[in-house]
């Protein structure tokens, strides 16, 4: 595989936020999501949810992943991105995305109205929003770290294949949700009661999968099969976004099956299971190239 050197790497993209601010976003982010998730029901409860049990089983299923898996992986690629690494951009682009779908769940996603629940979790709304706002410089600072040469080919028939599996289950996962969106439009409920329990959790979780998560999934797909290389990093940035999000989803149906949930949805652990699958597998295709050949900026 041909590489730049320093010189025509940085002719070739414009870094548009300095090193050292994407260093302290990328520990500060890690950090708040540490904190968050050592405070939560995941740990000491500390952080009381406004939300129903169920609600509560779920963030403790996302913090699994939030301590596990994305607080680690900012502080490698914050650590990499220090000692100039190229390969930083590479684990940096998989958490802007989430960090803001996280800090937006977490800080707006409460029963706020109801006084059946009674929470300190506004206390830590700095936290929330730390998430939001590291997401966002993050998102800026690794995008315009990538070129169209970092792109590696692609095998077209392999690709539409990987395409076509993944547009099908991303199509089920539309069809569960806009199923229980006809249902509360219809009855004002669903069978297991989850709405009426948490209907701000409901709606904030919804509205960011129907309307960001799904659209963004069919999105990527279409441009890694329409424009691979000049998308290269947008689709980076997409699957980034499928995979820890779909490990944190597939980690909250755990959670909740764990714990007899009668809320959790029938065969929603398969779905979520496959669709977890699917994005780490693309994303693996995605970097395949790079996890043989490691430069240095």
């Amino acid at each position: 595989m041909q590489t730049l050197n320093p010189a025509e790497e940085k002719s070739e993209c414009e870094v548009l936020i300095p090193r050292i601010i994407v260093v302290f976003v990328a520990y500060i982010s890690a950090v708040a999501m540490i904190v968050v998730a050592v405070l939560g029901p995941l740990g000491t409860e500390s952080i009381q949810y406004r939300t129903s049990q169920s609600g509560v089983w779920q963030i403790e299923g996302g913090d699994v992943v939030n301590l596990f898996l994305i607080s680690p992986i900012l502080l490698i690629g914050g650590t990499l991105h220090l000692m100039r690494r190229s390969s930083s951009r590479y684990f940096l682009i998989l958490t802007p995305v989430v960090l803001m779908y996280t800090g937006l769940t977490l800080g707006i996603g409460q029963e706020w109205g109801n006084p059946q629940y009674t929470g300190n979790s506004e206390q830590y709304s700095l936290l929330f929003l730390t998430m939001v706002i590291g997401g966002l410089i993050l998102l800026v600072g690794t995008l315009s770290s990538f070129s169209e040469r970092d792109a590696p080919d692609f095998a077209r028939r392999g690709l539409r294949a990987y395409v076509g599996i993944m547009s099908l289950f991303l199509l089920i996962f539309a069809a569960m949700w806009l199923s229980e969106l006809r249902q509360v439009m219809s009855t004002g409920d669903l069978p297991s009661g989850s709405y009426s329990k948490a209907p701000v959790l409901w709606w904030t979780i919804r509205f960011l999968d129907l309307g960001v998560t799904i659209p963004l999934g069919f999105l990527s797909l279409f441009l890694l099969l329409s424009r691979p290389k000049t998308s290269y990093p947008i689709v980076l940035l997409f699957f980034g976004f499928f995979v820890t999000l779909g490990t944190a989803v597939l980690s909250m149906a755990i959670v909740m099956t764990v714990n007899n949930d009668p809320e959790a949805q029938p065969g929603s652990l398969v779905i979520f299971a496959m669709l977890a699958a699917l994005s780490w597998a693309g994303l693996l295709y995605l970097v395949k190239d790079k996890l043989r050949w490691p430069t240095r900026l």
